[in-house]
C-alpha cells in the first residue's frame, strides 16, 4: 500500500545546513581622553592605600589610566 504524502514528507531527512562565516570588521580604537579629575582621583586613591610622594601617586595614576 502507497503511503500518504504526509507521511512521506514526515519521514525524509531534513537538508544539512551549510556552515555560515560572517566577516568582522576593525572596529577604530577612539584614544583616551584624560581629565584632571580622573587622575586626581585615582592618586588621591593611591595615596589612600599606599602614602607615598604625590607626585609619583600622580604619574602613577596617570599611567593606569592610559594602560585601561
Amino acid at each position: 500500500m502507497p503511503r500518504k504524502a504526509t507521511e512521506a514528507a514526515a519521514t525524509k531527512k531534513p537538508a544539512a545546513k551549510k556552515a555560515t562565516t560572517t566577516r568582522r570588521t576593525k572596529k577604530a580604537v577612539e584614544p583616551t581622553v584624560l581629565s584632571w579629575e580622573h587622575v586626581a582621583t585615582r592618586a588621591y586613591f593611591i595615596h589612600l592605600e599606599e602614602g607615598g610622594d604625590a607626585n609619583e601617586n600622580w604619574l602613577r595614576a596617570e599611567q593606569e589610566l592610559v594602560a585601561v
